[in-house]
C-alpha cells in the first residue's frame, strides 16, 4: 500500500493507454494481413443460434477494432488522467485502468477471431458459429482486466481533510438560514444536453424510418428517461436552517434531507468525485451518500447512524459551520430541558 501518486500515474498510463494501443495495432495488422484471403462481404452478425445473418465489407473489422479496442479504452483513460495528475487516488482509478485494458483485449480478441475464422471461405454464409469467438473474447478481456488491476499499485485514498472555517456563535432563539445553488460545470451540462438530444433525435429517426414499434417505444422511453434524469440532476438548491440540511433539485424532485436531530457533525471538505465516489451525480460510496456535481469544496454531514452525506457547493465552510452551530444548540437545548415527572 502506498500514498505516492507518481507510480500510480505511470502504471495507469501503461495499463490504460500503452497496452491497449499495442493490442489494437497488433490486432489490426493481423486483420489487414488476412483481408486478401477473405470473402467479400464477410459475416459481421450472428443470430442466437450462432448462424451468420449480417454481412458487410471486410474493412469493417479493422475499423471496429480501432474504435472498440483503441478509442473507447482511450476515452476511459483520458477521463481519469486529470484527477491522477492532480494527485488524486483510490480504487476507482485503478478499476478504470483495468477496465480500459480488459475492454481492449475483449474487442481485439472477439473481432480478430471472428474475422480469421472466415479465412478461405468462398461465401460468408458458410461462416462457423461465433460462440467460440465470443467466449474467447470474454476470457481474454477478463484475464487482461485482472492483469491490469494487479499491474497498478494500491494507492490509499486519504480521508478528506476538513477545510478551515470560522465557527458561528448563535444566541438562544436566534434564527439563521444559509442557501446556495450548486450545479454541474458547463462542459458536463453541455454533454448531458447533447446526449439527451441525440437519443431524442435517434427515436424520431427510427420512427420516421418505419422501424418496428418495439424499437421505437424502447428508444422513446430511453429518451424520456434521459431528459428527466438530466433535468433533475444538473442543479440543486442547498439550504441549512433550524430544520437541518435540505438538498433539492431545481425541479423540486428528488429531494434529500438530514434532520437537525440526526446531525452528529458537519464540516467542509474537499471532494474528488472520481476517486471518492467513482464519478459525478447522485452517488453511493461505502459509508457515504453524495450529491457530487463537481470537484472541490463540499459540506459533509456525519449522521447518527455513522453514515455521511456529502454535497458539493460553494461556500461550504459557512454552510457547514452554521449547520454545526444549529445542531450543537439543539443538543444543548435538549440536555437542558427538564424532564416531566
Amino acid at each position: 500500500m502506498t500514498t505516492d501518486r507518481s507510480p500510480a500515474l505511470a502504471r495507469f498510463v501503461l495499463v490504460a493507454l500503452v497496452l491497449p494501443a499495442v493490442i489494437t495495432v497488433v490486432a489490426s495488422l493481423v486483420q489487414l494481413v488476412a483481408l486478401p484471403q477473405l470473402p467479400d462481404p464477410v459475416a459481421v452478425h450472428w443470430n442466437a443460434l450462432g448462424q451468420a445473418d449480417g454481412f458487410a465489407s471486410p474493412w469493417l473489422y479493422p475499423v471496429m477494432t480501432l474504435l472498440i479496442a483503441g478509442a473507447l479504452p482511450a476515452l476511459l483513460a483520458l477521463t481519469s488522467l486529470p484527477g491522477l495528475r492532480r494527485g488524486d487516488g483510490g480504487p476507482t482509478y485503478r478499476f478504470m485502468g483495468a477496465t480500459a485494458l480488459g475492454l481492449s483485449a475483449f474487442g481485439a480478441a472477439l473481432l480478430t477471431w471472428s474475422l480469421l475464422m472466415q479465412v478461405g471461405l468462398a461465401d460468408a454464409t458458410d461462416a462457423p458459429t461465433v460462440w467460440p469467438a465470443l467466449v474467447g473474447g470474454l476470457g481474454a478481456g477478463a484475464l487482461a482486466g485482472a492483469a491490469g488491476w494487479f499491474l497498478q499499485p494500491h494507492v490509499r485514498q486519504p480521508a478528506p481533510a476538513a477545510l478551515p472555517g470560522t465557527p458561528i456563535a448563535l444566541r438562544p432563539g436566534e434564527r439563521a438560514v444559509w442557501m446556495r445553488t450548486t450545479s454541474v460545470g458547463r462542459g458536463a451540462a453541455a454533454g448531458i444536453a447533447l446526449g439527451a438530444i441525440a437519443v431524442v433525435v435517434g427515436a424520431v429517426a427510427v420512427y420516421l424510418a418505419g422501424a418496428p414499434a418495439v424499437t421505437v417505444w424502447v428508444l422513446t422511453l430511453a429518451a424520456v428517461l434521459l431528459v428527466v434524469l438530466a433535468a433533475t440532476t444538473v442543479a440543486f438548491h442547498v439550504r441549512v436552517d433550524d430544520a437541518g440540511l435540505e438538498v433539492r433539485s431545481i425541479l423540486g424532485f428528488p429531494r434529500f434531507r438530514v434532520p437537525l436531530a440526526d446531525v452528529s457533525r458537519a464540516v467542509a471538505v474537499a471532494v474528488d468525485p472520481m476517486g471518492e465516489f467513482g464519478g459525478w451525480g447522485i452517488r453511493l460510496a461505502p459509508g457515504r451518500f453524495g450529491i457530487v456535481l463537481r470537484t472541490g469544496e463540499a459540506i459533509e454531514v456525519s449522521r447518527a447512524n455513522g453514515r455521511r452525506t456529502v454535497v458539493t457547493v460553494d461556500d461550504a465552510a459557512t454552510g457547514a459551520a452554521l449547520l454545526e452551530a444549529l445542531a450543537e444548540r439543539a443538543r444543548s437545548d435538549a440536555h437542558s430541558t427538564p424532564r416531566k415527572a
